[in-house]
């Protein structure tokens, strides 16, 4: 078992990493408009989803060289991902997904923990958390994030690479 975190798409099977986020994704369908007269099949709009999350990590969040994707992967399966978007003077880590059949076996953990360690040391790192997501605010104050600022709607929480 390995975190793989790069820079680079190559290497990336973007479809392994599309089923990693297929729960995401699912609840993403209503910011995919279908066109007119066609029906609003959610399949239709899954793959449109799928594409278009496929899409915004090759051609715009990988693009520049700076964001990073972290997968925790064993063997061929991706267990876990995240997306690191480097903000200059802070790290933001978004979209941490554990893959459904392999959610409460540790694995999310394991994959933050081994991001922060890899990050530029001294270097701040922050996750944002819904105010309503208590499970997700529990789980990164398990891993150490610390509450820095309360928003409107969401936490923000920080600790140090």
């Amino acid at each position: 078992m390995e975190a793989v975190i790069t820079n680079k798409i190559e290497g990336i099977n973007l479809d392994k990493l599309m089923d990693l986020y297929e729960e995401s994704n699912r609840e993403n369908l209503s910011m995919v408009e279908s066109n007119p007269g066609e029906k609003t099949d959610k399949n239709i709009l899954y793959q449109k989803v799928r594409e278009s999350y496929k899409a915004y990590i090759k051609n715009e969040f990988l693009k520049e060289g700076k964001n990073r994707l972290a997968i925790l992967i064993d063997g061929e399966k991706y267990l876990a991902g995240l997306r690191i978007y480097d903000e200059g003077k802070f790290y933001l880590l978004e979209a941490l997904e554990t893959n459904t059949i392999y959610r409460r076996m540790g694995y999310g953990e394991r994959l933050v923990r081994q991001v922060v360690k890899s990050l530029e040391k001294g270097k701040e790192i922050r996750v944002e958390v819904s105010l309503s997501n208590k499970t997700s605010l529990a789980f990164h104050k398990k891993v150490g994030f610390k509450p820095k600022t309360k928003e409107e709607n969401h936490w923000v929480l920080s600790i140090r690479g």
